[in-house]
């Protein structure tokens, strides 16, 4: 009887070695398929990445995920230009044209998730004829940024930019933000938001019929 006991004993001692011994290779086996998941998912975002910056830069969505241009470019290589105002005065106004592509975004507006056209992207004619007014005001003469005040020195001020994106997927950009309009904006400003605005309504209105 005792040496039924004893092995008895051994039997179930040798279970318990087995099965720690199971539990401790299925416990390595998912932690080697969880760093193979983590390593796959970090590569398939590296190569998302990559895409942005290769690819992407090239729709109107991503814009303002591309790089600044660090070269001049000629007006003739513009290919979309986005145009905005903000003032809390004034209503939002922007204005967003894809040269290359013969489109006008209507209503555009650039949030978190990149520049959005609210009405809807229209294909019109003669769209080249945009870098005519870019090239009238030489707005390529303009300074990059017309800020002068100190941001938390003041609150609902007025805003402004003017981006230019070259066939070569960068991008210059000229802006203002602050409380004394004149003192933010080039000479024959004004007159550069009119026409340009101008372009775009008799645009649509073409298309409307």
């Amino acid at each position: 009887m005792k040496k039924l006991i004893s092995y008895f004993s051994i039997f179930t001692f040798c279970l318990y070695l087995l099965g720690c011994q199971t539990s401790s290779n299925q416990n390595k086996d998912e932690t080697i398929n969880q760093e193979d998941i983590k390593e796959e998912e970090q590569i398939s975002d590296e190569s998302e990445g990559n895409n942005v910056t290769q690819k992407d830069i090239f729709e109107f969505k991503h814009i303002d995920k591309a790089p600044e241009a660090t070269e001049d470019h000629s007006i003739d290589e513009v290919i979309k230009v986005f145009f905005d105002e903000w003032s809390i005065d004034v209503p939002y106004e922007a204005v967003a044209i894809d040269i290359q592509n013969n489109e006008i975004y209507v209503d555009p507006i650039i949030s978190g998730r990149g520049l959005r056209a609210q009405g809807g992207i229209v294909e019109v004619s003669e769209v080249n004829q945009v870098r005519g007014i870019l090239g009238k005001y030489k707005v390529q003469e303009w300074k990059t940024d017309y800020t002068f005040e100190d941001p938390d020195t003041y609150v609902d001020g007025y805003s402004w930019k003017l981006w230019l994106q070259f066939d070569d997927g960068t991008v210059e950009k000229h802006s203002g933000e602050g409380t004394e309009v004149e003192k933010l904006t080039p000479e024959n400003f004004r007159e550069f938001a009119k026409e340009l605005r101008g372009f775009v309504e008799e645009k649509l209105k073409e298309i409307e019929g």
